[in-house]
Formats: structure tokens, sequence, C-alpha cells
């Protein structure tokens, strides 16, 4: 596991450090690092925060 800090807050405690995943064998929960809260799955983060980037990307102006 890995600790980051996310622009997410924990629903229980309000913390906004998590525990990612980094092996298999860690499973696949995203969890709050500091009551352990369960609160996604590494893939459903994955692909929100690709989804975010590109709606990010897209509202850049053109370079010139």
């Amino acid at each position: 596991m890995i600790t980051v800090t996310l622009d997410l807050t924990c629903s229980i405690c309000g913390h906004q450090q998590f525990h990612l995943p980094i092996k298999a064998e860690e499973g696949a929960n995203v969890c709050c690092a500091n009551c352990s809260a369960f609160k996604c799955k590494a893939l459903d983060l994955e692909r929100a925060l690709t989804a975010m980037r590109r709606s990010s990307d897209n509202r850049q102006p053109a370079a010139a």
C-alpha cells in the first residue's frame, strides 16, 4: 500500500489521505489512511481521475 493525499474527503472522518493498493495481493480497495473506511475500488478511482484529466485538457485554449 501507498499513502497519498487526494482531492477527496473521507465521509466518515473527513481525512484526505488514503491507502492505495500497489500489488495485486493487497486487493483493490482504496481506504482512508486515518480510519480505514472503504472509499472506492482502485480501478474506479483511476477511471474517474482519467476522465477528470481529459475534461480539463479539453478546456485548455489551443496554443497559437
